[in-house]
């Protein structure tokens, strides 16, 4: 018999998918899927005979619904691995006494306050920050110390987070805000490179690490601009931050999941905390992972919430141990984007290529950190011949 399991799915239906092989084991597990109206496409109603179709926009009612479908058919795993869902699904595990991440821990994962005050608790540099719920808290802030950033404590993709670099500024930020106690958070604008580092924890024990440098900060989210990241070769600066990865883990006691730590190196050598999230990373970071390391970080993500045996070793596409594979996202310019054709890709060294004409909506405007028209995965042969690389295709962009 089939394992019943609850899979919550606010992405496009292939993302369940690598190519036409689906990452969900069907002849092991019987999916109950929830998901949104306009992501339905390409749902197969043999596999996916048990689909449920909720807006998304009510979270109380998905809940409801989610929970009435667990009781209902003896659900034995939940599956969510989309950032906003990461509490509903702990708390629909904990409410019915099922495997997987529970509520308090994924309450770490995902309120920036409580997780910043966690790690720096088990020795981990954090930021200079505090829960930002008034005016006093604003001024209690050491402004001589430079720019602030204003954010959601639950916040996903950089939306809505704002740099400020005075009093004054961020007390207009906040009065546009308006937002309750308890929601937002202000802590102090940190100066240097951000890491990234994807890693799968099971039982206590870590199967794989990958640290990748990005080439643009997550955050600086603009009409046109180019941003992604590239996985880096062995060396000091990725072992500490892989030390780091086990340090944020064991002070949030994550026993199983998936993994996306990010981290700053200023220019002085110093590692600073930044985030942490239990799940695969966004913006295609799981398929440069899977082309330099033969791991599927979303198959993982998936075998571990269903309570599942690992997925067997996928073989390595990059054909070098020492090949730099990375993803480059272009994101939308106010007007309507022109596809890259399979020759340009093919004279860019482009390995894969998403093309999606609906990033930024109707003003072809970028709403978050990895809206992108285009994506990239490609390689190179050092992390010099890949920013080569992704100089052109910038410049191949711009045209």
């Amino acid at each position: 018999m089939r394992k019943p399991l609850l899979i919550i799915s606010r992405d496009p239906h292939h993302t369940l998918f690598d190519g036409t092989r689906c990452l969900l084991p069907l002849a092991d597990v019987e999916p109950h899927l929830v998901t949104n109206p306009w992501l339905t496409e390409g749902v197969d109603s043999g596999d996916f005979r048990h689909t449920t179709v909720c807006d998304f926009v009510d979270d109380d009612r998905v809940e409801q619904t989610c929970g009435w479908i667990v009781g209902a058919n003896g659900i034995r795993g939940i599956v969510a691995l989309h950032e906003k869902m990461v509490i509903m699904a702990a708390r629909l595990r904990t409410t019915h006494r099922l495997p997987g991440l529970q509520l308090d821990t994924a309450l770490l994962f995902r309120d920036k306050v409580r997780m910043k005050r966690a790690v720096h608790a088990h020795g981990v540099t954090v930021p200079d920050f505090r829960a930002l719920d008034d005016d006093g808290d604003l001024a209690a802030v050491d402004w001589s110390r430079g720019r602030q950033i204003i954010k959601p404590r639950r916040g996903v993709g950089s939306n809505q987070t704002y740099v400020v670099d005075s009093l004054a500024a961020a007390r207009e930020v906040w009065r546009r805000i308006g937002a309750p106690a308890g929601e937002y958070e202000i802590e102090e604008f940190v100066d240097g490179d951000m890491f990234h580092c994807d890693g799968i924890v099971r039982d206590g024990r870590v199967l794989h690490l990958s640290v990748g440098q990005y080439h643009a900060r997550p955050g600086n989210v603009a009409p046109g601009a180019v941003a992604g990241s590239f996985l880096l070769p062995d060396g000091p600066v990725a072992q500490r931050i892989a030390e780091m990865h086990g340090r944020v883990v064991d002070a949030l006691g994550l026993r199983s999941g998936v993994t996306h730590l990010e981290v700053f190196h200023t220019p002085e050598g110093r590692l600073v905390f930044c985030e942490i999230a239990a799940r695969p990373g966004g913006g295609g970071i799981d398929r440069m992972v899977l082309r330099r390391h033969g791991v599927h970080l979303r198959e993982a993500a998936i075998r571990i919430e269903a309570d599942l045996p690992p997925a067997p070793a996928h073989p390595q596409a990059s054909g070098s141990d020492h090949a730099v594979w990375g993803r480059v996202g272009i994101y939308p310019h106010g007007r309507a984007p022109t596809e890259f054709t399979a020759r340009e890709c093919g004279e860019l060294g482009v390995a894969e290529y998403e093309y999606r004409p609906s990033a930024g909506g109707s003003d072809h405007l970028p709403r978050h950190s990895t809206d992108y028209t285009h994506r990239f995965i490609l390689s190179g042969d050092s992390p010099a011949d890949f920013m080569a690389r992704v100089d052109h295709l910038r410049a191949v962009a711009a045209r």
